[in-house]
């Protein structure tokens, strides 16, 4: 049996990208995450110790951005995904994607993006 549980939109401000001006002065960027696992033993016994807690993704998250200037949202994404997978043996499956609403494109556009989704072998 596989639960998702999941983030939605953390906001980081951080110098990935490819151009000089994105490691200098950085950029928004937003993260959604969902992961999955069996949440059945955490909710049948009420025990936060039989899950992965929100607060642990969100750390993660922000240690990934923090750790490593990543030159594609691409790369940005599998960093992250990794991560939670190496970290918590609980989860299954991860899916991220990462937002740069600020992307240097010369024209009007609401978002751009990259969507990951990765699973323990």
């Amino acid at each position: 049996m596989s639960d998702r549980i999941f983030l939605r939109g953390i906001e980081l401000h951080a110098y990935h990208g490819l151009y000089e001006e994105e490691a200098r002065l950085g950029q928004r960027f937003v993260i959604d995450v969902d992961w999955w696992l069996d949440a059945h033993p955490a909710a049948q016994h009420d025990d936060y110790a039989e899950t992965v807690g929100y607060e642990k993704v969100f750390e993660t998250v922000h240690a990934v951005s923090a750790g490593h200037r990543f030159h594609i949202i691409e790369a940005f994404a599998e960093a992250i995904a990794a991560e939670i997978l190496r970290r918590y043996a609980r989860v299954e499956r991860v899916r991220v994607e990462v937002h740069k609403p600020n992307a240097p494109i010369p024209g009007v556009l609401r978002d751009v993006g990259v969507e990951i989704v990765r699973q323990r072998d």
